[in-house]
């Protein structure tokens, strides 16, 4: 007597919130690969391989899209980021290490289709909120690992703060002038001594002071 296993029955809300993981996706690629000014509704259910009908039924308008993609894009971008940051060990070079995110986020496709929604569609204030609202709710949350990472290696709040800021600016600024200057190889050289002047300043980890009159006794 032969027994057949019923099929699993995935509940409706997974199963919603997959089909709208698989529409932001691909609004994200459609963005990517044509540019905001070119984004059709239709090219995002062409590309998901879903009925533009299914499309309509997650995201009935363009800006949902649009709002779907940055969110995919800044989810994406944040698990990098947190992932790096896991990886960073006490004793390495934070500044070092803070750059070398603050590189692979801001020269990434997620940076760079958020900036092509906001300066192609950042007329539309709701889009425009939209956009800096999933801004800051994740890069914050980044930022403010970072922070942690140097305070907890000895920095001074206010050093910390001021060096992660600037750090970041630095990438952000080459990486939109590399859309028009694509130069690489000077951003990391620039990048490198950007770490170098941090260090001659004498910001980083504080040092114990030697107290005076305290001479070394050898074994």
């Amino acid at each position: 007597m032969s027994t057949t296993a019923n099929p699993v029955r995935i509940p409706q809300a997974e199963r919603s919130a997959r089909m709208q993981r698989r529409l932001a996706q691909a609004a994200f690629e459609v963005i990517r690969d044509g540019g905001y000014v070119h984004f059709r509704t239709a090219a995002v259910a062409r590309a998901a391989g879903v009925s533009q009908g299914a499309q309509l039924h997650h995201y009935p308008t363009k800006n949902a899209l649009a709002e779907a993609a940055i969110d995919y894009a800044w989810s994406r971008a944040t698990e990098e980021s947190l992932a790096r940051i896991a990886r960073f060990r006490a004793g390495e070079d934070a500044v070092a290490a803070l750059m070398a995110d603050s590189e692979a986020f801001f020269f990434s496709d997620y940076f760079r289709v958020a900036l092509d929604i906001l300066m192609a569609g950042g007329g539309d204030a709701q889009l425009r909120d939209a956009l800096v609202g999933s801004t800051l709710e994740h890069r914050n949350r980044v930022e403010r690992l970072w922070l942690e990472k140097l305070v907890e290696e000895g920095w001074a709040l206010g050093d910390a703060e001021d060096v992660l800021a600037l750090t970041m600016s630095l990438a952000r600024g080459f990486a939109v002038r590399a859309l028009v200057e694509p130069r690489r190889e000077r951003f990391r050289r620039l990048c490198a001594r950007w770490v170098e002047i941090v260090g001659a300043a004498g910001l980083g980890p504080r040092r114990a002071a030697r107290k005076p009159g305290r001479a070394r006794r050898d074994a």
